[in-house]
């Protein structure tokens, strides 16, 4: 089973080391121009709040923007970050299993002595540590570089804001690689992953002004990330930790379970 992790890791670690600096570069990026929005903010909320009410939800849910939980909020944690872990995170869910399917590897690795289970675990336990690493590494760029450029946010809030996007982006992956797992191939789990994810972050943003959205936001994992409400208080929803948490281990299960009831062919 370690043999699986490190073999895994040690395929995934050039892309490891390019998306953590790709993370860094477009979060610097984002960062060195508050001091700018700072001094200009009071012309820009003014442009801002003629916005309609839908499209400022796209963006953060506040027409705060350039306050220094808005800022964060608005450029770092509402889209950018939750899109590139994403992306990532469920690139690799999608292909852990998917690819060692399409490159017609899996079977050798079956002939190992290692049983179904121990392999998607270990595979699970790898994407797991990718994510993460590049998520330490944003998260280490964010809080560094708020310091900097004196956005005044605590650390307790940045982190907890990361840990829930962390939660958010396993929970998108775990969506995919239950569908590799059970046969339906690395593009399809890429695409119904995406769109679940991309379907949560449209539906959880306009359901604060659309009622009717309300109810099917609650099935999808975008709603229970709720970065400017972490970075305003320092806390976050345990319910929301819960259920995140516990959507991860059901897909987990489904997967095992999948998994181990397939005919795999070459």
């Amino acid at each position: 089973m370690k043999v699986v992790i490190f073999m895994t890791l040690w395929q995934r670690r050039w892309s490891t080391v390019w998306w953590s600096l790709g993370a860094a570069a477009l979060i610097l990026l984002n960062m060195v121009f508050y001091p700018t929005f700072k001094d200009q903010a009071a012309e820009l909320e003014e442009s801002l709040a003629a916005m309609p009410e839908a499209a400022i939800q796209l963006f953060g849910g506040s027409t705060d923007f350039f306050s220094p939980v808005g800022f964060l909020n608005s450029q770092i944690f509402f889209m950018m970050l939750p899109m590139i872990l994403a992306i990532l995170a469920i690139g690799i869910g999608a292909s852990l299993i998917g690819r060692e399917e399409q490159n017609q590897t899996l079977e050798i690795l079956l002939a190992r002595p290692i049983s179904r289970s121990k392999l998607l675990i270990a595979k699970a336990i790898a994407g797991i540590s990718v994510v993460s690493i590049v998520t330490l590494i944003s998260l280490v760029i964010i809080i560094a570089t708020a310091r900097a450029v004196d956005i005044d946010v605590s650390a307790r809030s940045i982190i907890l804001a990361t840990f829930m996007c962390w939660l958010f982006t396993l929970a998108s992956a775990a969506i995919a690689f239950v569908l590799a797992a059970s046969g339906k191939g690395r593009g399809l789990a890429i695409a119904l992953a995406a769109a679940v994810a991309l379907t949560g972050y449209v539906v959880s943003s306009l359901s604060q002004t659309v009622d009717w959205l309300k109810i099917p936001a609650k099935f999808l994992p975008f709603h229970y990330y709720r970065p400017e409400a972490i970075l305003k208080t320092g806390n976050v929803e345990v319910s929301h930790v819960g259920i995140l948490l516990a959507a991860i281990i059901v897909l987990g299960a489904i997967s095992w379970l999948v998994f181990r009831g397939r005919d795999i062919k070459s």
